[in-house]
């Protein structure tokens, strides 16, 4: 989509369904099923089925609103673009930013247990010295792996389904031998060894959430929905086959592990076979549970079958980092695309048509997680971490020690983070847009999606406490950088791609101006009054007026389908300009010409006007962008008078975000459509205050131009305030010269009323805003909301930029 400023990249839909279900499967039976399945039956035995099959009841739960989300928005970034087109607010980075940790610790895992295959049986093999740093094989992986994501999807989709294809054949051969020595008495055994208590009952849960991660492939498919062919209906299709297949696959392999264990010969073949380091070879196992499928796999297949199982589980490791890698970088992809990181990561290839600095990142950021989690805190096999930290952590005990199990609790801690939100954004989207034509659609909404909320819940709850507070520091970590992020300027390019440009009419004044004043038109009525206090702002400070229109579309209409509504929008600008005295047209190519004129009766001006229309989805967005976008000095909004029924809503949703969050001065006119255009007097109640200054500014401006009298007026309580009240107002005079100005003492308990009363007698009141406390829904402030509504003149609410961060005004009350 053409947005004025460039092209919409878009990435080639490559990745059929049987592609789909390999980035499914390929990223499932991978480290977790050579690693994590023989570390789940050390630590429950035959029960890790059940924990497995909680994990896969959980993951099904999420599935199916990545299901659903996929077939609304085919597109890259899977969960967080889902929730980035569910909810409005900015909140939604978090979710993003939960995968760009998660996606690049699963793939750490990935890596790091290739790494400790590598370094205890494949060194052996070629004889590589054991000074031979474990680590580089993991690191000469991930560069590889990188170099094929760059290349393009269409490699990778290749890639992926001939390694998935292979190693589902020697699991199947690993299966064929194991099996050979079924017993349903080691089962049994195993099942009350594994079950006697509430102690059993928590490993079993911690189990569920070890392994979980084995199952995320899924979100892995749904990441990738912008390069699969028909996303709508082969994404559900391979997110639930490739589950059903690599559930059933874990819980044969789980069996066969529990089978070579418990026999007493395979024990036997340990002490004989392996260098058990003077442990028993029950112990060894159950110390060393990451490596129990290679060790069953060369009892039951022999010196040949055990190599064929230790290449094809180190190319299923490779699989899995490599449609990990590419899932985290669509993922980074997304977010640059809204903004929520920097441009530089949505841009593509030049050759290869693909998001080469987001694949940079990912690979970074694998690179330090392999460093941190196995050499420097949690040492390689048979080493010793680097450092220690002998300090108490809470929750943790007297030393952080990581590894790869930590690693895969912190992975998982940061990816069932933003699935709980995913499951959350399903039911607020049935709310939203029920009207939508959904591919596929979650069953027995809200009841599905809020069960999978509290089965992720309940995993978060059993991630290995280290990891736990990890991952908790990750999220505080990125909170800050996302108020870092957001206190800097969007560039002209991400403002435009949020909230497009339609027309764009500038007039030369042919003369520098100091003051530019944005009027945002909704209202063809309310043209000629805001244009009106508009100018006469402008003229008092050299100024200009760039008047706006937007149209607004439902969140789930694309922007390009907003220009056919750009027209009846570019009339209200036309006559906006034709007020102002650009003389009543548009030039296509924006070279207006300016009328040198003042005449009040026309409302002509010599003051420049200029004109845009802009396309978005919230139109608060679209003027805070225009905004910041022009530098603009004040914004100049109309209002209707009426106070919101919504408890999150004052004056209305759009004047309630722009008050807050825009960097300028602020006013808001509620118009009496009896209010001359020429004024003749002007009320000023005044308090003191920044905010009264500016009142004090907008009143002079209008009383310079129209000749109008200003009356100041302060409202006191008690007669013996009077004499200070009367000093005050002396002071406050002294900043009207050469205007006709008064002032007024009335006392009043109620100043509301006070202020009303006299409104009647003039044309305009002006009234600054007011402090309030940090919990009373107020905008402006109490009194010159309520002014607002019940004056009986047309009221100006002025909000000066004190330049605190929107954010902090919130929190402090403004």
């Amino acid at each position: 989509m053409s947005d004025g400023t460039g092209v919409e990249t878009e990435l080639d839909r490559d990745i059929g369904f049987v592609g789909a279900v390999a980035l499914g499967v390929g990223t499932m039976i991978a480290a977790g099923i050579f690693v994590l399945s023989g570390l789940a039956v050390s630590n429950v035995g035959v029960v890790a089925i059940g924990s497995f099959l909680i994990a896969a009841i959980v993951a099904a739960f999420t599935a199916f609103a990545y299901a659903e989300f996929a077939s609304l928005y085919p597109e890259s970034g899977g969960g967080y673009a889902y929730v980035a087109n569910t909810f409005d607010r900015d909140w939604t980075y978090i979710v993003g930013w939960s995968m760009i940790l998660g996606y690049p610790a699963s793939a750490a895992f990935y890596l790091a247990s290739f790494g400790d295959w590598f370094y205890r049986f494949i060194y052996p093999l070629l004889s590589i010295p054991a000074a031979v740093p474990y680590w580089l094989s993991s690191v000469g992986i991930l560069v590889l792996l990188i170099g094929i994501n760059l290349k393009g999807t269409e490699e990778t989709g290749l890639f992926q389904i001939v390694v998935t294809t292979l190693k589902i054949a020697l699991i199947f051969l690993f299966l064929y031998g194991g099996l050979q020595a079924f017993d349903t008495e080691v089962i049994m055994s195993s099942i009350a060894e594994n079950t006697q208590g509430f102690a059993d009952l928590r490993d079993i849960g911690v189990t569920s959430a070890l392994v979980f991660i084995t199952f995320f492939g899924f979100e892995a498919i749904a990441t990738n929905a912008e390069e699969i062919e028909d996303p709508g209906r082969t994404i559900p299709r391979a997110i639930f086959v490739s589950m059903g297949f690599v559930t059933v696959v874990y819980a044969f392999v789980v069996l066969v592990i529990v089978f070579a264990v418990n026999d007493a010969r395979f024990l036997q073949f340990l002490a004989a076979n392996v260098d058990l380091g003077g442990v028993p070879a029950r112990q060894f196992i159950a110390n060393s549970g990451e490596v129990s499928m290679a060790y069953a796999a060369q009892y039951y297949l022999g010196p040949v079958g055990f190599y064929v199982i230790i290449v094809g589980a180190l190319l299923s490791m490779v699989a899995a980092a490599n449609a990990t890698i590419l899932a985290g970088s669509r993922v980074k992809l997304a977010m640059s695309r809204r903004d929520h990181l920097p441009a530089r990561f949505e841009k593509l290839h030049s050759s290869f048509n693909t998001p080469y600095l987001s694949v940079f990142l990912t690979g970074g950021l694998i690179l330090l997680y392999v460093f941190l989690f196995t050499v420097v805190f949690g040492g390689g096999p048979e080493s010793e971490a680097v450092l220690q930290l002998p300090f108490a952590l809470p929750l943790v005990g007297a030393e952080l020690h990581l590894g790869i199990e930590a690693i895969t609790h912190f992975a998982d801690f940061m990816l069932l983070t933003g699935l709980i939100v995913v499951n959350v954004a399903v039911v607020r989207s049935r709310r939203k847009f029920p009207d939508l034509d959904r591919g596929f659609t979650v069953p027995a909404v809200p009841w599905v999606p809020a069960l999978a909320v509290i089965a992720n819940f309940v995993l978060l709850a059993n991630v290995e406490p280290s990891s736990l507070v990890l991952g908790l520091l990750a999220e505080v970590v990125g909170v800050g950088f996302w108020f870092a992020w957001k206190a800097r300027a969007p560039s002209t390019a991400a403002i435009e791609r949020e909230t497009p440009t339609a027309v764009a009419e500038r007039n030369p004044s042919g003369r520098e101006r100091d003051y530019r004043i944005v009027v945002p038109i909704a209202n063809p009525d309310h043209v000629e009054q805001l244009l009106t206090t508009a100018v006469d702002m402008a003229r008092e400070r050299n100024g200009e007026i760039l008047a706006l229109s937007v149209v607004d579309l439902p969140d789930q209409t694309p922007l390009s389908e907003g220009r056919q509504y750009v027209d009846e929008r570019r009339d209200v600008l036309d006559r906006a300009m034709a007020f102002a005295g650009t003389g009543g047209q548009l030039s296509s190519d924006g070279s207006g010409t300016v009328e040198e004129s003042n005449d009040p009766e026309t409302g002509k001006t010599d003051i420049p006007v200029s004109g845009t229309v802009r396309i978005a989805h919230d139109v608060d967005d679209a003027i805070l962008h225009t905004i910041e976008q022009y530098d603009a000095d004040a914004v100049l909004l109309g209002w209707g008078g009426w106070r919101a029924r919504r408890r999150d809503v004052v004056l209305g949703s759009t004047v309630d975000t722009v008050v807050t969050d825009a960097d300028c001065d602020v006013l808001v006119e509620r118009i009496d459509p009896d209010t001359p255009v020429a004024v003749g007097s002007v009320l000023l109640p005044t308090a003191g205050g920044p905010h009264t200054e500016l009142a004090g500014e907008v009143a002079r401006s209008i009383a310079r131009v129209t000749g109008a009298r200003i009356e100041l007026l302060r409202v006191i309580e008690r007669d013996d305030e009077r004499e200070d009240a009367r000093a005050a107002l002396d002071d406050i005079l002294e900043d009207f010269p050469d205007t006709d100005a008064e002032v007024t003492i009335v006392a009043n308990d109620d100043v509301v009323d006070a202020i009303t009363a006299r409104s009647a007698d003039h044309d305009v009141t002006v009234i600054g805003a007011t402090r309030e406390g940090l919990l009373q829904r107020v905008v402006f402030g109490t009194i010159p909301e309520r002014v607002g509504e019940e004056a009986e003149s047309t009221v100006v609410l002025a909000r000066r930029n004190l330049g605190i961060p929107s954010r902090l005004r919130w929190l402090f009350g403004r």
